[in-house]
């Protein structure tokens, strides 16, 4: 009976306390929720890799596999000659080699330089151009291009050799024979006398002019052609050439190069670098290729991995 009571009075004094009043509050909808913390991915950083420095003196450092730094050669100075005193030159440079075999090494040696010495005043109003025939055009070119057989047969042996002999002589004013005494065996004899035709003369090795023979005009000419090559093979003897004013001096030059995936960053920079006057070449890692860079339209389409260098001199 007890027990009974007990249970009786605690549901009485539970249901007294739903009795009380429970009070709600109103939620702000407007306010925002919170950020649950989710960080992001890192976005990946686009490096790249750069080099520059000066080019080597002798053009062997390469900016890319097929740009080097060509650095431009001195300008060569040259002492203002005439066209024709520079053939004399030439010419005699590959005959005296083919003389001095022929007489068994008899004369020294001689180089080009030892013939620029004897004719460097040859200017073009010294020893003037002229117009050669279709004669001594075709035995000049053919002994400017190394025609082994005309070498052989105008300076070796015998030097009086006609029509050759007589060609070389009327355009250069100098016969085979004392060209070979002025420029192979290292001598600067006076060239005195006058140049005449040999059919004038009985013996070619004999006398050479009758008085009061009819001077052919070719041979006329030709004098005139040995005066100044007379006179200017002396000056250069006496008074050589020297150049005037400063002697140039070797420009420097530099290189960039810029290493990663290709896009605007290489974009720019080969644009900076055009812009400026820089020569530059580009690897396509991707293709195998590598060419020179004129303008930016002939990589802006390239995808992948690419080196791009450029170099200038100043």
């Amino acid at each position: 009976m007890k027990i009974v009571v007990g249970i009786l009075s605690a549901l009485s004094m539970s249901l007294m306390a739903c009795d009380t009043p429970v009070k709600f509050e109103q939620i702000d909808l407007g306010s925002k929720l919170s950020d649950p913390g989710i960080t992001p991915p890192p976005v990946p950083e686009i490096s790249f890799v750069k080099t520059s420095g000066a080019c080597a003196a002798d053009s062997s450092t390469n900016v890319t596999s097929c740009l080097k730094c060509a650095i431009p050669p001195l300008p060569e100075v040259k002492p203002p000659m005439s066209l024709k005193a520079t053939q004399l030159m030439n010419i005699m440079a590959t005959a005296c080699p083919i003389n001095r075999a022929y007489y068994g090494n008899k004369f020294a040696a001689t180089t080009i330089a030892d013939h620029l010495a004897k004719l460097n005043r040859c200017s073009p109003t010294a020893y003037p151009d002229s117009a050669p025939d279709a004669g001594q055009n075709n035995v000049v070119q053919r002994l400017l291009g190394g025609d082994s057989a005309l070498l052989n047969k105008m300076f070796t042996g015998l030097w009086y050799k006609p029509p050759y002999s007589d060609y070389f002589e009327t355009y250069f004013g100098l016969e085979v024979g004392q060209a070979i005494q002025v420029f192979c065996e290292q001598s600067v004899p006076n060239i005195s006398g006058i140049l005449v035709p040999s059919s004038t003369a009985p013996n070619p090795y004999g006398p050479r002019w009758e008085s009061g023979d009819p001077m052919p005009d070719m041979y006329v000419k030709a004098n005139d052609y040995r005066d100044g090559l007379a006179y200017c093979i002396q000056e250069s003897k006496r008074n050589p050439w020297q150049p005037s004013g400063a002697p140039p001096v070797a420009k420097k030059c530099s290189y960039q190069t810029m290493s990663g995936p290709a896009g605007s960053e290489v974009n720019a920079q080969v644009s900076a670098w055009l812009a400026a006057g820089f020569k530059v070449g580009a690897d396509l890692k991707n293709q195998g290729l590598c060419s020179a860079v004129s303008s930016l339209a002939e990589i802006q389409s390239y995808q992948g991995e690419i080196t791009v260098g450029a170099y200038i001199c100043q």
